[in-house]
């Protein structure tokens, strides 16, 4: 992209049970520090709040059910939903995540799955929604052909693939958009398409569209910034100025304040690469200091998870996967955690963390079939609790 275009220490430690019906952390703290304790109640089934940070209502999209109903291939039932998550936007663009991650559903590698997507389209050729839900499924396969490597490491072959089902993604997100202009999800899904192979201005020209119908989306921003990143042709001076401009629309969306903070994701992710978690850690801090992000919040769970912190990890998790339930990384690490947790509980608050903990990676087993650390976590905590 032109560039004129957008101008420690390492935690551990051990749980021990206290009278005071909490799991005490003790052996994390540094001189003078008080000890943390995790009550009891946080361990039981988490009740939704009305809204969650930043204004935005709880996210009550349930996965599992949208297979379902696309399996059933009950398409009244599916455009039904989607209409209503799409008006709701277009009342207020903070209900913009449970639009998201309603599609996000077809972000999944099961071709019976796109079978039924495929039917949806043909069953109901002027909804927007049954393309947009398998451009979803293209664009993540696209994503899974692309790999974690640098561009200059990835072999010819893959990359032909990865640009294939990214042309097959554009293919049915512009025709979504000939059905519905507003589609929000479809401009995120086009921005995040050519990123794949480069086409900065393309994802200019979505942006630009897409925020002319729904000022102040966080999702859409966030989407482009990832563009910015130093690794995909930016820079970090680009993101920290596109992320203050996007921050002049907080009194719409409060949430947008955190996106200047993006650059420290950036340098977070490059030391979790690296292996230096307790850096991602800080750079994390630096970046939650703007707000709760909760893309932030799940990486420094990730980050002290890494550490060993597991009571710090407790807690950014926990609060992740209020804000995403269904987010399959926050789901992972919130399991994985409670299971170590578990292993270091007085005895008799083990079995409600191991329950947890169970409900938890069940779920992140059915979004992830193929993640073994997530199968190995949940074989774990099952033997725990003697099941």
């Amino acid at each position: 992209m032109r560039r004129g275009l957008l101008r420690s220490i390492v935690l551990a430690g051990l749980v021990t049970g206290v009278a005071s019906g909490a799991v005490r952390v003790a052996g994390a703290q540094g001189p003078g520090q008080p000890s943390i304790a995790i009550p009891d109640s946080l361990f039981q089934p988490i009740t939704l709040p009305p809204t969650i940070s930043f204004g935005y209502p709880a996210n009550t999209i349930f996965v599992p059910q949208i297979h379902d109903l696309a399996r059933r291939r009950d398409f009244d039932a599916l455009d039904a939903m989607f209409s209503q998550l799409a008006a709701d936007v277009k009342a207020d663009v903070k209900n913009e995540s449970r639009f998201a991650d309603a599609f996000d559903a077809f972000d999944r590698d099961e071709p019976p799955l796109l079978q039924s997507i495929d039917a949806w389209v043909a069953a109901r050729p002027r909804s927007a929604h049954a393309l947009v839900a398998r451009a979803s499924y293209h664009l993540a396969t696209a994503w899974r052909r692309r790999g974690t490597r640098y561009i200059r490491d990835t072999p010819p072959a893959t990359i032909r693939a990865m640009e294939e089902f990214a042309r097959r993604t554009t293919t049915d997100v512009n025709a979504a958009l000939q059905r519905d202009s507003t589609h929000l999800v479809a401009y995120r899904i086009l921005i995040r398409a050519t990123r794949l192979v480069g086409a900065h201005d393309l994802a200019v020209q979505a942006l630009t569209r897409g925020l002319s119908v729904h000022r102040a989306s966080y999702v859409l921003h966030a989407a482009f910034i990832s563009m910015l990143w130093p690794r995909w042709g930016g820079s970090e001076e680009m993101m920290i100025e596109f992320g203050q401009r996007a921050a002049r629309d907080a009194a719409i969306n409060p949430r947008l304040v955190t996106l200047p903070a993006a650059v420290y994701e950036h340098r977070a992710n490059d030391s979790s690469l690296a292996g230096n978690h307790a850096g991602a850690v800080r750079e994390l801090n630096k970046a939650l200091a703007f707000g709760p992000e909760r893309n932030y919040l799940i990486d420094r769970g990730k980050a002290y998870f890494r550490l060993g912190a597991y009571e710090w990890a407790f807690n950014d998790l926990r609060t992740a996967v209020i804000e995403q339930s269904q987010n399959p990384e926050a789901l992972e690490y919130y399991g994985r955690t409670l299971v170590e947790l578990a292993t270091r509980a007085r005895p008799a608050i083990r079995r409600t963390i191991l329950d947890r903990a169970i409900e938890t990676l069940t779920l992140a087993a059915y979004l992830m079939p193929s993640n073994t650390r997530v199968s190995t976590a949940l074989d774990r905590a099952r033997r725990l609790a003697g099941g």
